[in-house]
C-alpha cells in the first residue's frame, strides 16, 4: 500500500487523540471526549497498520530481513523507550524482567510488541486475509467478552501474554482485507452508517455497561470506520502539521508520556501540557533525525527515506 497523505493525516489525528486521552488521564480530567476517544483510537491505529501492510512483499522477504527491518525501524526505539520508562518509574529488576517487557509491557508500550506479533502472524501463516480474519476473530471476541475494557495477562502464568495480543487481530486482519479487496462504492454508505451508529451506541454506554454490549458497540464503530479506509485512500488531503505528526507518529507515540510528565512536573496544566508537548516533540524529532544513530534509537523519521523493500506497519501506525 503506497504512501497517501490522507492516511498520514488520519494517523496524525489519531496520535493527537492518543495524546489528548493520556493528558486527561495524567491530570485526572474527566470529560466525555475521553470515553469516546478511548473507544476507537487504538483499534483504528491497528486497523490502519493492517491496511498499510504490503502482504506480498512481507511474505516474499526472509525472516532475517524482516527482523532486520522491523528491528531497526520499530523494535529498537521501543526497547530504548522501554528502558527509559522503566528506569524513571523504578520498575523492579528481576530474572523475569525480559519476559515481562516482551509479553506484558507496561504503560503505553504494549502497542509495538502487539503490532509486531500481528505482522509475524501475517508473515508466518500463509493464508489470505479473509481466512486470517475468520481465525483471529473468535480469539478477539473471547478476549473482549472476558476482559471488557480492562486488560491483563490471559492466565496466571509467566508465559501468559497481555490480553491485547489477542484482542486486536480482528482489526488488523480486517484492515488487511480492506487493502486486498477494497469495498464497493455501493457499500460505503453502509460502512459509514455502521461506524456512525456504533459511535452513537458507544457514546451512550459507560464503563459499567455489560462487556458484551461494549464489545458489540466498539466492533460496529471501529470495523465500520476501518471499512472506509479505501475511500480515504482515493482522496489526497493535506494538513501539513497533522501530516507531519502522522509520518513521525512512532516518535510521538513513544515519547509523549515522558514529555507530558516533565511538563506536569514543571506545573503545567492539561491545556498547557498539550500546547507545549506537541511542538516540543516535533522539534525533538526533527533534531534527532539529523543524527542518524540517535534518530534510529529514538524512532524519529529520517529526513530522507530510501525506498523501502518492506512495508511500514509501524504506528508511524499506534
Amino acid at each position: 500500500m503506497g504512501k497517501n497523505p490522507s492516511v498520514d493525516l488520519l494517523k496524525g489525528v489519531l496520535i493527537l487523540l492518543v495524546m489528548i486521552g493520556h493528558c486527561m488521564e495524567i491530570t485526572h480530567y474527566q470529560h466525555p471526549a475521553l470515553w469516546v476517544g478511548a473507544g476507537f483510537r487504538m483499534p483504528l491505529m491497528i486497523g490502519i497498520s493492517g491496511y498499510l501492510l504490503n502482504l506480498i512483499r512481507l511474505r516474499a522477504a526472509g525472516m532475517q530481513r524482516i527482523f532486520g527491518h522491523y528491528g531497526e525501524r520499530m523494535l529498537l526505539p521501543w526497547l530504548v523507550a522501554m528502558l527509559v520508562y522503566m528506569l524513571i518509574s523504578g520498575w523492579p529488576l528481576g530474572w523475569s524482567m525480559a519476559l515481562d517487557m516482551l509479553l506484558r509491557p507496561p504503560f503505553h508500550l504494549w502497542y509495538i510488541p502487539v503490532l509486531f506479533f500481528l505482522v509475524l502472524i501475517a508473515r508466518l501463516v500463509p493464508l489470505p486475509p479473509i481466512v486470517l480474519l475468520a481465525i483471529g476473530t473468535p480469539f478477539s471476541l473471547s478476549i473482549m467478552a472476558s476482559f471488557g475494557l480492562d486488560h491483563g495477562p490471559i492466565a496466571p502464568s509467566l508465559l501468559a501474554p497481555d490480553s491485547r495480543f489477542l484482542r486486536y487481530p480482528v482489526y488488523f486482519f480486517f484492515g488487511m482485507l480492506m487493502a486486498e479487496r477494497g469495498i464497493s462504492r455501493r457499500y460505503l454508505g453502509a460502512a459509514l452508517l455502521a461506524g456512525g451508529l456504533g459511535m452513537a451506541w458507544w457514546i451512550g454506554l459507560g464503563t459499567g455497561s455489560n462487556s458484551m454490549t461494549l464489545m458489540a458497540a466498539r466492533l460496529l464503530m471501529c470495523l465500520g470506520f476501518i471499512a472506509l479506509l479505501p475511500l480515504l485512500s482515493l482522496v489526497r488531503v493535506r494538513v501539513p502539521p497533522l501530516n507531519a505528526i502522522g509520518r513521525d507518529s512512532l516518535f510521538f507515540y513513544l515519547w509523549h508520556p515522558l514529555a507530558m510528565a516533565l511538563l506536569m512536573a514543571g506545573g503545567a496544566g492539561a491545556g498547557m501540557m498539550l500546547a507545549l508537548s506537541v511542538p516540543g516533540l516535533f522539534i525533538a524529532s526533527r533534531l534527532s533525525a539529523r543524527l542518524p544513530t540517535l534518530g534510529r534509537l529514538l524512532g524519529s523519521m529520517p529526513e530522507r527515506r530510501a525506498t523501502a523493500t518492506l512495508p511500514d506497519a509501524v504506528p508511524q501506525a499506534a
